[in-house]
């Protein structure tokens, strides 16, 4: 199974020149808790935290601070090809929840959380248990 077949394909994303409150909001808006950061060339430029939007607000209640300033830069990457034991892989060793996924130019196509990798999981399972339960004719 690939990263493919179980990401989330037009992930919502913020512009590196954003201003943090809008960031926040928009993560408030959509229940999310990162969000993909674009340069302006729409290539992956970071990712931010909620958490560290909800920093960024307590230190600059008044300031106008781009997302640009508060946004995590090296971020791990995965791509659309890549087995899905692969990234689940690389969220554990990294300690996260979820990886932007990216072309060859760097431009986000889908992000892949662990609750996507958890389904998949699941979903195995059940196919694994139900091909191993004794049919009734």
């Amino acid at each position: 199974m690939l990263v493919r077949d179980r990401m989330s394909k037009h992930p919502v994303t913020i512009r590196a020149d954003a201003d943090y409150k809008k960031a926040l909001s928009l993560m408030q808006d959509h229940a999310m808790h990162h969000v993909p950061v674009l340069d302006a060339g729409n290539r992956l430029a970071g990712v931010l935290a909620e958490r560290d939007l909800l920093l960024a607000a307590t230190h600059y209640l008044q300031s106008n601070i781009e997302v640009a300033e508060v946004m995590h830069r090296n971020v791990v990457t995965v791509s659309p090809d890549m087995p899905i034991s692969e990234a689940a892989k690389l969220m554990v060793n990294h300690n996260i929840g979820g990886l932007p996924v990216v072309d060859g130019e760097q431009h986000v196509v889908g992000i892949i959380t662990e609750s996507d990798i958890f389904r998949a999981f699941v979903e195995l399972l059940g196919q694994e248990k139900s091909a191993t339960l004794p049919r009734k004719f």
